[in-house]
């Protein structure tokens, strides 16, 4: 009897609820801390006498951003690749985390995805750095006095350890372990509306059936110890890991490893979400 092959399909990104209605662009500087949605309401009144009274409400409302977050759950990271102590990784694969909520990476990006290119930038990245040896200048070096730090954290003397920000995009997505095409044709789509309730089905048959991923793009050297780190992409993301005020950003999308006059701890202090060593 004949098995059929298995069938996977991934999503470039993934949003829900009120971050859909986010509109402001990324790295659009005029989003200062907090990117706002504009939420309609309308008020409907029993009057004392008879009828009913109504009154439309418009308000801007500031989403939770990087700022606002200062660690992640690690019941939320269903599985890392290597593990801890491994020392037989596939060279030709890459390091990686995966999130039980689809969402999860892009969930706090405090902006719109480019939906005529497909793309969204997570507001978390996996850095992994080379263990420190004593012959060589460390790629990280293990924060001190982390004693009113909200979060431990690491110093990173080389910025060209980061990737650039603008393609951090391509290296976030959503694993799901069914087909999401309309038809046996249909290989790729750009029509999200098409596509979201497909997944819907499928979460609704089996909700272990989809999560999210972030990949390294770092490939591993063989007989080398790596740490690996969870790590803020945004500024504002640095800043509250660190303890500092995540007002003193450029912008919301600022990049966590980019220069400006005011910035603390340049060229790179940046806070461990979460983290593991081959």
């Amino acid at each position: 009897m004949s098995h059929p092959l298995a069938t996977y399909s991934f999503l470039p990104w993934l949003r829900q609820g009120l971050a859909n209605q986010i509109q402001s662009a990324d790295f659009d500087a005029a989003v200062k801390l907090r990117v706002q949605v504009d939420v309609q309401l309308e008020l409907r009144a029993e009057k004392l006498a008879d009828g009913q009274q109504t009154k439309p409400i418009n308000r801007p409302v500031a989403l939770y951003g990087p700022g606002d977050i200062q660690g992640i759950e690690s019941r939320a990271i269903v599985r890392v690749e290597p593990r801890n102590w491994i020392t037989n990784f596939e060279p030709n694969y890459l390091p990686l985390v995966e999130f039980y909520d689809e969402d999860f990476p892009w969930r706090y990006t405090p902006a719109a995805p480019d939906t005529a290119k497909g793309r969204l930038r997570p507001w978390i990245m996996l850095l992994v750095l080379e263990e420190p040896k004593e012959e060589e200048s460390p790629e990280f070096i293990e924060g001190q006095n982390i004693r009113d730090k909200p979060l431990p954290y690491i110093n990173v003397p080389d910025i060209d350890v980061f990737p650039p920000a603008e393609q951090l995009w391509a290296w976030a997505h959503v694993h799901v372990n069914r087909s999401l095409a309309a038809n046996d044709d249909e290989f790729t789509s750009t029509n999200m509306a098409a596509v979201i309730p497909r997944l819907r089905t499928v979460l609704n048959q089996n909700p272990d059936l989809a999560y999210s991923r972030i990949v390294s793009p770092r490939k591993l050297d063989e007989n080398a110890g790596y740490h690996a780190f969870l790590v803020p992409v945004f500024e504002t993301g640095r800043l509250a890991g660190l303890g500092l005020d995540p007002a003193a950003s450029p912008s919301a999308t600022f990049s966590a490893w980019a220069e400006y006059p005011s910035r603390t701890n340049f060229p790179g202090v940046l806070n461990a979400l979460n983290g593991w060593e081959r």
